[in-house]
C-alpha cells in the first residue's frame, strides 16, 4: 500500500481511481474507496469527509 499524504499524492489516486484506505489513529476509519475529490483540508471518500490532518491515507495501486 501507498501513504498519501500531499495533494499530488491525492491527485495521483483520484486520476488513477485507486481504492483507499482511511485510518485514524492506527485504527481503520473506513475501508475505503475512490476518492471523490479533495480541497485543502478534506477528501472525500463515499460521501464521506476526512481531514487530512487527522488521518492517514493508504492507496491500493492494483
Amino acid at each position: 500500500m501507498e501513504p498519501l499524504y500531499k495533494a499530488s499524492h491525492f491527485e495521483k489516486a483520484i486520476q488513477n481511481k485507486w481504492h483507499v484506505i482511511v485510518y485514524q489513529q492506527e485504527e481503520v476509519l473506513d475501508e475505503g474507496g475512490i476518492i471523490e475529490r479533495q480541497t485543502l483540508k478534506t477528501v472525500v471518500i463515499g460521501g464521506n469527509h476526512f481531514i487530512k490532518e487527522n488521518c492517514q491515507f493508504f492507496a491500493r495501486s492494483s
